[in-house]
């Protein structure tokens, strides 16, 4: 099941709107992995938009060409298409400016720190963890392509890369800082969620629907992520996720 309409969605906003949203999928096109893309989806979910999906593997980049690009997600919403989650954050706020995710220009400045910091302290930590997953439940047609590709970006062997015991550790290190910060407070950006909150919950939804789960169900970090998870499920349905 998808978790977007599969049916066009007529908008009260200015006019009828066709949305479509790219994302990365496994060789189950329901299992949706991409931390990137669920950025996105849960952007959506805060502005109230529905969308359709268009799920794509690795080897289904052709699909994207029109974006001049070759990376998900891309958001094509009547007929202008945008990549890049925190493009697409400043778009969504741009076509539909109820309930801002980014806000003013500090707003704006501390999502685009908490991406920086997102990418060294959660990103890297848990692609040690998650790189035998994805190999797991991707296309076999891809695998070769995701190695090569992989190992060009990291400049070493998978296997040497992947470390899940070290990546939980790391991982554990990282969101340290955020678990004494959610300790006072809901959600990153105060009572309610927003940009922030996107951003670092599309990485661990990453790890979620990979199967893994480098945090405790009870600390803070966990009953924030769990917010989050059970909101956006409440209006969308449970999210697919992989068993190994």
């Amino acid at each position: 099941m998808f978790f977007a309409k599969e049916e066009p969605f007529a908008l009260d906003i200015e006019e009828k709107t066709m949305r479509e949203l790219y994302e990365l999928c496994g060789a189950d096109r329901e299992l949706l992995f991409s931390p990137y893309c669920w950025r996105v989806r849960l952007a959506l979910a805060h502005k109230g938009l529905d969308f359709h999906s268009r799920p794509i593997r690795f080897g289904e980049k052709a699909l994207i060409e029109f974006s001049g690009q070759k990376l998900v997600p891309v958001l094509v919403d009547d007929g202008q298409s945008v990549h890049d989650s925190l493009a697409i954050f400043a778009y969504l706020d741009q076509r539909y400016p109820e309930r801002p995710l980014l806000g003013d220009g500090l707003a704006a400045e501390r999502a685009r720190l908490v991406e920086r910091l997102s990418f060294h302290m959660v990103r890297i930590p848990l692609l040690k963890i998650l790189l035998p997953r994805i190999g797991q439940v991707i296309d076999p047609a891809d695998r070769e392509y995701f190695r090569s590709s992989r190992e060009q970006m990291l400049g070493m062997r998978l296997e040497d890369f992947a470390d899940p015991q070290g990546g939980e550790r790391l991982f554990r290190e990282g969101v340290a800082p955020l678990e004494m910060w959610l300790r006072d407070q809901p959600f990153l950006e105060g009572q309610a969620p927003g940009a922030c909150d996107y951003l670092l919950a599309g990485m661990l939804l990453w790890a979620w629907c990979l199967g893994a789960q480098p945090w405790a169900e009870d600390s803070a970090l966990g009953a924030w992520f769990t917010r989050i998870r059970l909101a956006y499920e409440r209006e969308h349905g449970p999210i697919r996720r992989a068993s190994f």
